[in-house]
């Protein structure tokens, strides 16, 4: 007969074990950062949005920047790993880019008719 101590251990192992494997398992992550972030210069200002898509065969988050007021000369840019991949003079949003592993994101405004910078609120 196991005693209560052995009995609680192995209860506990059998719960890790468990835990372990539903961890290791392909299911849909939740971002915690998903949403709609504002940000501005004096002129521009624009939503960094990140949402989860599926994506070879999981889901993981994608990022765009959405620009909202376009008043001055207003330049909206999308970085991932430190590299522009978007780069527009538009007020129309960005295409979806990837930023699941390997990748780390953010979004910026280059307001060229006051000269300020505004960087998204979020970085991946």
């Amino acid at each position: 007969m196991l005693s209560r101590r052995t009995s609680l251990r192995t209860a506990i192992a059998v719960l890790g074990a468990g835990a372990a494997l539903a961890l290791s398992m392909s299911s849909p992550a939740f971002a915690a950062n998903e949403g709609s972030y504002p940000f501005s210069t004096a002129n521009c200002a624009a939503y960094q949005r990140i949402e989860l898509q599926y994506y070879n065969g999981g889901y993981h988050d994608f990022q765009a920047i959405d620009p909202t007021r376009t008043n001055g000369n207003c330049e909206f840019i999308v970085w991932d790993n430190q590299h522009a991949v978007y780069d527009r003079f538009s007020g129309a949003q960005s295409p979806w880019y990837y930023d699941g592993p390997g990748h780390s994101m953010t979004v910026s405004i280059i307001d060229h008719s006051s000269g300020q910078t505004a960087w998204g609120p979020i970085t991946n």
